[in-house]
């Protein structure tokens, strides 16, 4: 049986004589424990890289800069590397244009919404402040943080039922920024208890999904987390 090959986005880290790449491993384990092999993003032609490989995961990382989406910088604490911006929009955009299969993990789920033409909450403490706690201060975090409610009829509550779950899951969670205005291609999935958007998707296609939280952090505790990275795999194998 022959493995899909999934591209997964890596962070820019600036060295003293180089720039290096980095990603959590945890990425290529869920995706190894699910039927596919993992290759970390490096460089080079996004449509080159769109053409050989099966599918493409948005991993997380630092913030999005307000510009994709429109905005100026309103927040001083935003952590933001516009090249990276620039790389994931370009992969996105060819990996879409070939109905390739695409998995958002938190700063993911953003980029689907910032590309498609959505807007953000640049810092949740400061614009939307509420009892959820949406950055878990400290690890481990595969500690589960909140629930959110998943909206019936939709491809995550659809694979949840099947297997027996609710229509009402907990997560875990660390982020400060979210999604806000949806784009139009895209639809909502999941909400936690104060609106926050949790998770999206866009109909129609093969598979073009995002969430919110961290699935990698839970994957060893979670049968939920796992059955998001097997959902991508099949989807990229078909």
């Amino acid at each position: 049986m022959q493995h899909p090959l999934i591209l997964i986005s890596s962070s820019r880290v600036m060295g003293n004589l180089s720039m290096s790449r980095q990603q959590s491993a945890l990425y290529g384990a869920c995706l190894g424990g699910a039927g596919a092999a993992g290759v970390l993003y490096t460089g080079g032609p996004s449509a080159c890289l769109a053409a050989r490989c099966d599918g493409l995961l948005l991993a997380g990382g630092g913030d999005i800069h307000p510009s994709c989406f429109g905005q100026s910088v309103q927040n001083a604490a935003l952590s933001v590397d516009p090249v990276r911006d620039k790389e994931e929009r370009a992969l996105f955009e060819d990996f879409y244009r070939r109905r390739k299969p695409i998995l958002g993990i938190c700063r993911g789920v953003q980029v689907l919404n910032a590309v498609l033409g959505g807007t953000m909450w640049h810092d949740l403490p400061t614009e939307l402040p509420s009892d959820v706690e949406h950055h878990m201060p400290n690890p481990p975090y595969d500690l589960l943080g909140h629930e959110v409610d998943l909206v019936p009829g939709t491809p995550l509550a659809e694979l949840m039922e099947a297997s027996g779950e609710g229509r009402r899951i907990a997560v875990n969670s660390y982020h400060h920024q979210a999604v806000r205005e949806v784009a139009d291609e895209l639809a909502v999935m999941a909400k936690a208890d104060d609106g926050v958007i949790e998770a999206l998707y866009r109909p129609g296609s093969r598979f073009c999904w995002g969430v919110q939280w961290h699935p990698e952090f839970l994957h060893k505790v979670d049968t939920r987390s796992r059955m998001i990275f097997k959902a991508f795999v099949d989807a990229a194998c078909s």
